[in-house]
């Protein structure tokens, strides 16, 4: 719903001005139960440079323990989400943390398929997704 700006099936349930809010940081810095790196809009993760496979842009993300995670991208109309059958130790990818490469495979894997319509070395997809 958010990657389609707020509405579903033609009927509209979230105003654009709710949808910007998303967008507007609310906290930034290093999460204290995470000890990440993270900033936060209304309800979702904003890109952030420790995490180069999420892509640029107009995106919102928010991920859980052993690598799910989900990815709003309104400037290409895209919905990415992940769920494993068996999870991996470990929350996100980090310094010292177990990478879930699970959803950074699949993640690249779409992004990969996006590349012909977008050249993979433009900033829109971050540094390293689409290797």
């Amino acid at each position: 719903m958010v990657a389609n700006g707020g509405a579903v099936d033609g009927i509209r349930l979230l105003s654009p001005d709710t949808i910007d809010l998303i967008f507007h940081e609310q906290s930034s810095g290093t999460h204290l139960v995470l000890g990440l790196p993270i900033r936060f809009g209304l309800g979702y993760a904003l890109e952030v440079a420790a995490r180069p496979y999420i892509p640029v842009g107009r995106v919102c993300f928010w991920g859980g323990w052993g690598g799910s995670i989900a990815i709003n991208d309104l400037e290409r109309n895209l919905r990415i989400s992940y769920v494993m059958n068996k999870m991996s130790p470990g929350l996100g990818a980090g310094p010292g943390r177990s990478s879930p490469a699970g959803s950074r495979a699949v993640l690249r894997a779409v992004l990969r398929g996006l590349a012909p319509l977008e050249t993979c070395s433009s900033t829109a997809y971050g540094a390293g997704v689409c290797r």
